[in-house]
């Protein structure tokens, strides 16, 4: 699950507007990020159920190396945006160039899951200053605003081009993928080098540099165009003498749990 805050830019080709004068400053990006205590969303609301995701291919081997960051870290976050001109105004809510640290939050209705996350989020953003109203709705509705508002997502895939998906201009407003119409030349290069790599064992140094590459990136280290959440980890009624062996990451919306099948094997007798 991942919450997706970007840019500010103009409208969709529906008319629908992109982007805001809010999360068009990466400080408040990465203060979000740091905000968030992910384990504790893992814990609490998931039940122990997910585990903490700081990447949009978490745990796969097209993850970068240096990706990972300290979250649940609400001092950070009141750093960095101090530093970037984000002063606390009288009623708590940050205020920079006149325009208040003031978001909404948009979900499917429907979904106790996406709300309950949504719910956890605005809390722990509420003590740095970012003040976030809730909106669900179906997902016709949220297609009008998901251009110019924080967005909660559920994504997942074992192919690396979820990467391209999610930070690519070319996909910028392609269905649900990069909704937020980031873009970044150097991020847009390496996505390139790695689609025209001859296999994937030359593709993967590119796909790992994708979210930051030492100097910059589409993760929290760079850009912060995202706000990963967790890997939620699907829960099933099995047979006790059956061995599943080891499958793969199960990805969102998919019943991924047979993709090993011919693994499975019977230990009772």
């Amino acid at each position: 699950m991942c919450s997706r805050w970007f840019l500010q830019v103009k409208k969709d080709a529906n008319g629908y507007p992109i982007g805001n004068d809010i999360t068009a400053d990466v400080a408040i990006r990465r203060a979000i990020n740091y905000a968030i205590d992910r384990k504790q969303l893992a814990d609490q609301v998931m039940e122990g159920h997910a585990i903490p995701a700081y990447s949009a291919v978490q745990g796969l081997p097209w993850q970068g190396q240096s990706v990972a960051f300290k979250d649940g870290d609400s001092e950070k976050a009141r750093t960095i945006l101090e530093e970037a001109g984000w002063k606390v105004g009288k009623d708590g809510v940050r205020v920079k160039d006149g325009k208040e640290a003031r978001l909404t939050l948009w979900y499917a209705s429907g979904d106790s899951t996406r709300r309950d996350l949504a719910e956890a989020v605005r809390a722990m953003l509420e003590p740095v200053g970012i003040q976030i109203s809730l909106q669900s709705g179906s997902w016709e509705t949220v297609e009008r605003h998901m251009h110019a508002n924080p967005t909660l997502f559920g994504w997942g895939s074992l192919d690396p081009m979820e990467l391209f998906h999610h930070y690519s201009n070319q996909a910028a407003g392609v269905e649900y993928y990069n909704p937020g119409y980031y873009s970044n030349p150097v991020v847009e290069q390496h996505l390139k080098q790695a689609i025209d790599a001859p296999d994937w064992q030359k593709a993967l140094p590119f796909w790992q540099q994708v979210e930051w590459d030492g100097k910059q990136g589409a993760g929290v280290q760079g850009d912060a165009a995202w706000a990963w959440l967790l890997n939620i980890q699907h829960t099933y009624l099995a047979n006790p003498c059956i061995d599943l062996g080891k499958g793969a990451p199960e990805i969102h919306g998919s019943w991924s749990l047979l993709n090993n099948l011919d693994e499975w094997t019977w230990t009772c007798r």
